[in-house]
């Protein structure tokens, strides 16, 4: 018996069912996008624009991980940067 509610019943539990992403190294990342891996992690660390977004994993010089939507939309980003560009 449920003391907080008097009944026999256990509450709903809610299991958050998205799949979980394969986030991708900056190795990989560089392959795809025909540059070097140092060109990723400055752009990743703000040094150099356009930002990349990351996911670091732990403190100190831990590995990047990039989640490969990101790395999509960053792609789609300079794209437009460039068509803005094209355009002056």
């Amino acid at each position: 018996m449920n003391l907080l509610n008097g009944s026999d019943h256990m509450p709903p539990v809610v299991i958050d069912a998205r799949p979980i992403r394969q986030l991708v190294r900056a190795r990989d990342v560089a392959k795809k996008l025909g540059v070097s891996v140092s060109w990723v992690v400055q752009h990743a660390s703000g040094k150099r624009m356009p930002y990349l977004p990351h996911i670091k994993m732990g403190s100190g010089r831990s590995p990047l991980r990039f989640d490969p939507v990101d790395v999509e939309r960053f792609i789609d980003d300079c794209r437009c940067i460039a068509g803005q560009r094209a355009r002056r």
